[in-house]
């Protein structure tokens, strides 16, 4: 870390169920690490960050630690705090968000299944927080949309300017999450990511293009991308 930038934590949301997967996504194994582990390295690497908090699935802490030994931290894995999520992602968050040191201006929140995600990236989003109050990786809508009906025939096209897909890490200003412990915001559904949470507080994210792969495995057949683009990010090292 270098001391010049302001506290910055990063909370790495690893406390997903994987039912879509069919099984622990975030264990399955790309080169001989498993899925999380590269988020974590990431974020190690990556200069202004200073602690992490890893949520995971409850009661799973030790499996996580022990497969954090395949990256060898030695006196880096002082910065790692694991600690258990609860049962949907803003429950996680939460959990995270309330062990978080109060020392810290800036909190970076990713989902541990983008392993894809890089030390460049994520300082480039943190530095553009640092200025905005709060910024986000995200690309733009390129494919046609529609609207179905509810019988999943297309009903009505909607229009693709000024939308974006949403991606991670997110980093924003700590005191405006703060928020979040306390209430909803008046939302009226749980929020999917926390771009949507500090809209309702008049709060708005800088977003940052993004064009380079940051797939979240959701599914299995996404692992198999996953571990070609890795494999096209060690033959270029």
């Amino acid at each position: 870390m270098t001391s010049h930038y302001p506290s910055t934590a990063a909370l790495l949301v690893a406390a997903g169920s994987g039912s879509r997967f069919g099984g622990d996504k975030l264990m399955a194994m790309i080169h001989d690490k498993p899925l999380f582990t590269y988020s974590v390295k990431a974020f190690l690497e990556a200069s202004m960050i200073s602690s992490i908090l890893l949520v995971v699935p409850p009661k799973n802490e030790g499996a996580f630690a022990t497969a954090l030994d395949v990256l060898h931290l030695g006196q880096a894995s002082t910065m790692i705090h694991i600690i258990a999520g609860g049962s949907t992602r803003h429950e996680s968050v939460l959990a995270g968000l309330r062990l978080v040191s109060p020392t810290t201006e800036f909190i970076a929140i990713h989902d541990a299944a983008r392993p894809l995600i890089t030390r460049q990236q994520i300082e480039r989003v943190c530095k553009a927080a640092y200025e905005a109050g709060a910024a986000a990786l995200a690309h733009h809508i390129t494919d046609t949309l529609h609207r179905s009906d509810d019988n999943e025939k297309a009903a009505e096209t909607v229009d693709r300017t000024g939308l974006w897909s949403m991606e991670t890490p997110q980093v924003f200003r700590a005191l405006y999450l703060e928020h979040l412990l306390n209430r909803r915001c008046g939302l009226q559904h749980v929020p999917t990511d926390e771009v949507a949470a500090l809209l309702c507080q008049g709060i708005k994210t800088q977003l940052i293009e993004h064009h380079e792969p940051n797939i979240k495995v959701t599914y299995a057949h996404d692992l198999t991308l996953v571990r070609a683009y890795c494999s096209l990010q060690e033959d270029e090292k």
